[in-house]
């Protein structure tokens, strides 16, 4: 669970975009250098600048102990009092000054309201010999304390206490400096950033484009080469697969055209072949058979002794008779199974009545029938009519065999620029995804769709087991064919 959620996290975060990536690397890189460098410079220059304010309290203490040395040997302690209003002016960053004698007794002060309790004695290491100063920690910041001897310590000590506020408005300063230089360099850092993002992801733009034109078959197009680097040498991969497909997809729609026009020959011969085949059947061997007929019934009718002397009683001249009759008919449905002479001189409407009404005489099935056609229109080229009878003709077949339906309807719908016919049964249906996968098996459908194909048009079937079955074919018009002419043609 934990390991797809880190999963999770991670790919969300791969997912952005190279261009958030760029610039969120950038911000988080200067961030981290300004926070180093800033605290790094702070603390550096934190430690010299409070080295310095130490120095300087150092400094103004040996001062301050050689101006107090002549009034404390005197006792003159106003002149000591002007002396510390005075270098309390001079450096407002002094918090206080105690001037004692050489028993430490507080002679002066610069607090109005008496000593701290914890500066009423000399706390500090005087100066000489360790010339150290302690810092104390108070509300307006860290004092640093020193005691330095007035004339060697005989006459007194002068306490000295300088706030470090000089320190702080310098490290302000200084923080401030360094967040300004970081900003400017920051701005300056996703500017290029950004100009590295165009850079990289302009190209990257360029091929994911160019990978959807192609997707959509458009296999003329190609990515535009910006440089030399990874990304056009990828660039340049990409334009040579898309050559390799162009000229893939060439071959294949080459041999998809032979194999089309080889489909349409065959087809076309096969027609030939059953229209040749019917008027043999129904011209040459039924007219042969009606022949034999007429001089059986002849030969029984005139000439009954010679029947008679040839052993052949009237029933049996009567069986021949009814054999030769349905021999004819049988020659008939043959050849008209073949190629209907009325699809040829009459058009598809009628041959489809006329064939599912032979339908309906022999399987016991109920079928509606419709052909919907505005007025005006020409008829369908024979092609279309060939197409739309021989898909007709094979679902009725596999209706009858394998539907096990007791119901179907065949509806026609001849629009200006296609035609369509619906085929529905209420049989047992089938998984026509499973009957697919099993080509050998399902030949007739396969034979539907090529017809289909070779005019241009879409074939559907939606089918499930216990639910029927339903066809659809769409076949689209050349403007030529809807023009009000003689209908009869083809």
């Amino acid at each position: 669970m934990f390991r797809t959620f880190v999963s999770s996290i991670r790919w969300r975060i791969l997912s952005f975009p190279i261009f958030l990536k760029i610039i969120g690397i950038g911000i988080i890189t200067a961030m981290l250098f300004g926070a180093v460098t800033l605290l790094q410079t702070r603390a550096t220059t934190s430690d010299i600048l409070y080295q310095l304010l130490e120095q300087k309290t150092i400094a103004m203490g040996h001062s301050l102990a050689d101006t107090l040395e002549r009034p404390t040997s005197t006792g003159d302690y106003y002149a000591i009092s002007r002396h510390l209003k005075e270098a309390q002016k001079s450096f407002p960053e002094i918090r206080y000054i105690i001037v004692r004698s050489h028993n430490e007794k507080v002679i002066a002060s610069t607090f109005e309201s008496g000593i701290p309790p914890d500066l009423s004695k000399i706390s500090s290491p005087l100066c000489p010999p360790k010339c150290t100063a302690k810092t104390i920690g108070s509300d307006e910041g860290i004092i640093m304390d020193i005691s330095t001897p007035i004339a060697g310590g005989y006459v007194g000590f002068v306490q000295l206490g300088v706030l470090d506020h000089i320190v702080t408005r310098e490290l302000d300063s200084l923080r401030n400096r360094v967040l300004w230089a970081l900003f400017l360099c920051a701005a300056i850092g996703i500017a290029y950033a950004f100009m590295l993002t165009g850079i990289l992801t302009k190209p990257i733009r360029h091929l994911v484009q160019a990978a959807n034109k192609i997707r959509e078959g458009q296999f003329a197009t190609r990515a535009t080469v910006f440089s030399n680097d990874e990304i056009g040498r990828l660039a340049v991969a990409f334009n040579q697969m898309a050559e390799a497909l162009m000229q893939y997809r060439q071959e294949v729609q080459a041999k998809e055209k032979a194999r089309l026009s080889l489909i349409e020959r065959t087809v076309q011969i096969q027609e030939d072949e059953r229209k040749s085949i019917s008027r043999e059947l129904h011209d040459h061997f039924g007219q042969s058979l009606l022949a034999l007929l007429l001089q059986v019934q002849s030969g029984c009718k005139y000439s009954p002794s010679r029947c008679a002397r040839a052993h052949f009683p009237d029933s049996l001249c009567f069986h021949i008779e009814d054999t030769i009759r349905k021999i004819i008919e049988e020659v008939h449905r043959l050849a008209w199974g073949m190629r209907p002479s009325i699809l040829d001189d009459y058009g598809l409407e009628s041959a489809l009545a006329r064939h599912i009404g032979e339908v309906i005489k022999t399987a016991r099935l109920e079928i509606d029938y419709q052909f919907l056609s505005p007025d005006g229109l020409k008829r369908l080229p024979i092609g279309v009519e060939v197409s739309l009878y021989r898909i007709a003709q094979e679902a009725t077949t596999n209706i009858i065999k394998h539907a096990k339906a007791s119901h179907a309807s065949f509806v026609v719908l001849r629009q200006i620029h296609e035609v369509t016919m619906l085929i529905e049964d209420n049989g047992q249906g089938f998984d026509f995804a499973a009957a697919n996968e099993k080509g050998d098996q399902c030949l007739g459908l396969l034979g539907m769709r090529e017809r289909v194909n070779l005019l241009g048009g879409s074939f559907v079937i939606e089918s499930a087991p216990g639910e029927g079955t339903t066809i659809r074919v769409r076949i689209p018009l050349a403007e030529d064919s809807n023009a009000n002419t003689d209908l009869h043609s083809g």
